[in-house]
């Protein structure tokens, strides 16, 4: 190579000059295009020789119903919070509008409710302790 640089790109140590044609049924195809999706690739040949030179490539699986289960727990909590200022003012107008008698009965059904919110909270806890234990088992 001489030392003259005519200009443009400046050329490769190692350059890659051989090239190795592969044929694949669809069956193999199929797998192939699988395999790369589920590594998050999307050149073949790059694919391909780290397949061959058993360079690591990393797969990366999602779980959708993980997602689904922290969307509706999101929706859930925000409905608690929303529960939580209807009891604040329910409270306050109990106070304000009612006689002493009539607001302790329904101070009374307000705390029946509100156990059983706690007991659907805590349903909601010992699913997400159990969903927990089943997504860390399958990131292993």
């Amino acid at each position: 190579m001489t030392d003259f640089n005519k200009g443009g790109r400046p050329p490769l140590i190692d350059r890659c000059d051989h090239c190795v044609k592969v044929r694949f049924n669809n069956s193999e195809w199929d797998e192939l295009t699988r395999m790369m999706e589920r590594a998050d690739m999307t050149v073949k040949a790059t694919f391909i020789k780290q397949l061959i030179f058993g360079r690591p490539f990393k797969v990366l699986v999602t779980d959708k119903s993980l997602a689904a289960y922290c969307a509706k727990l999101s929706e859930f909590f925000s409905q608690y919070r929303t529960i939580g200022v209807g009891y604040d003012l329910a409270v306050k107008e109990l106070r304000a509008n009612f006689t002493e008698k009539k607001a302790a009965v329904y101070v009374s059904r307000l705390e029946k409710a509100t156990l059983e919110l706690a007991g659907i909270t805590h349903d909601v806890m010992e699913l997400s302790e159990k969903f927990d234990e089943q997504w860390s088992q399958k990131s292993r």
